[in-house]
């Protein structure tokens, strides 16, 4: 199996949260769950990783873009982009659909994941959007 670096997995989960749909008060959330749960120094690398190549905005620009009334998630578009390319997902798949093929995906590829709350709130995410809509057809 192929480890994902931990600032993929942090994408991911930053993907994961804005298919399932997130204001600026859930993104801050996840930033400090994550920062707790994988430790200050891990997580703070990853961002600034993340951050540095253009696949994040950090949690002070997503708050400037909230203020100005603009859509705010953490992930760029070219982040987005970045997680659809290593997973192979399709990027223009129905957005209500972009769970169920990351779900799939992630549980067929050869990935692995190495910081659990990343890959606890992936697959919580997951499932409770599945929750949302059990009568729906799914990929």
């Amino acid at each position: 199996m192929e480890e994902l670096e931990d600032k993929e997995q942090v994408l991911i989960a930053y993907y994961a949260q804005y298919y399932r749909g997130a204001n600026f008060e859930d993104v801050k959330q996840l930033d400090q769950h994550l920062s707790k749960e994988i430790g200050e120094e891990r997580y703070a690398a990853a961002m600034k990783e993340l951050q540095n190549e253009g696949l994040i905005f950090g949690i002070e620009q997503v708050q400037d873009r909230e203020k100005e009334g603009q859509d705010s998630p953490m992930a760029t578009n070219e982040g987005m982009l970045y997680v659809n390319n290593i997973l192979n997902l399709q990027s223009d798949a129905v957005e209500e659909h972009q769970l169920d093929y990351l779900e799939n995906n992630l549980k067929t590829s050869n990935l692995k994941f190495t910081l659990e709350p990343v890959k606890a709130y992936i697959f919580k995410t997951i499932q409770e959007q599945a929750q949302q809509k059990p009568n729906e057809n799914s990929p």
